[in-house]
């Protein structure tokens, strides 16, 4: 359950974590390796994951530990993405390249979070056609065996622990 008092104040938390320093994140760039996507879509589906280099610690005005980043990014329209269950299509939201890499942009059309990484002309050509599963979370580096996990699974491990919110968002150029 959500309330505008929660709501504001989580996003309160996001933005002064984010005044603290310029925000680095990681970007994996993934077509049809990862579980749980569109299963009737197609087999190349692009994926951008983007996650934060350092968790922020809340706790909802109800009581429950969360990650700040990821909530703001449930308050402003992304989905919580738990094992199961299929991201939503969300026009609002939308992947745009930049020189260096890409950018998640929010429904305010600023950027959310941007990573440098090298966009091959295939992910780039299928993600015009097929849009962008856009997955925004931090990727518990841990001491386990996650810490070390290919990309997939560990995107596994962080949605078991509601890290993480995504959805179907189009491609900008």
């Amino acid at each position: 359950m959500r309330d505008e008092i929660s709501d504001a104040w989580m996003l309160a938390v996001a933005d002064a974590a984010r005044q603290l320093g310029r925000e680095r994140v990681h970007v994996w760039l993934a077509s049809g390796q990862v579980a749980d996507v569109r299963r009737t879509g197609p087999a190349d589906q692009p994926v951008a994951w983007f996650a934060p280099t350092r968790a922020v610690a809340a706790q909802t005005a109800d009581g429950r530990d969360c990650e700040a980043q990821v909530e703001t990014a449930v308050v402003l329209g992304l989905a919580r993405w738990s094992p199961g269950n299929l991201p939503p299509q969300v026009s609002s939201w939308f992947v745009r390249l930049h020189p260096m890499g890409l950018a998640l942009h929010d429904p305010s059309g600023q950027v959310f979070a941007r990573g440098n990484v090298e966009v091959s002309t295939e992910w780039t050509s299928a993600a015009l056609v097929a849009g962008v599963l856009a997955v925004y979370g931090v990727a518990d580096p841990g001491t386990g065996p996650e810490a070390s996990a290919p990309v997939p699974q560990r995107l596994i491990h962080a949605r078991r622990a509601g890290l993480i919110a995504a959805a179907y968002v189009p491609l900008h150029y």
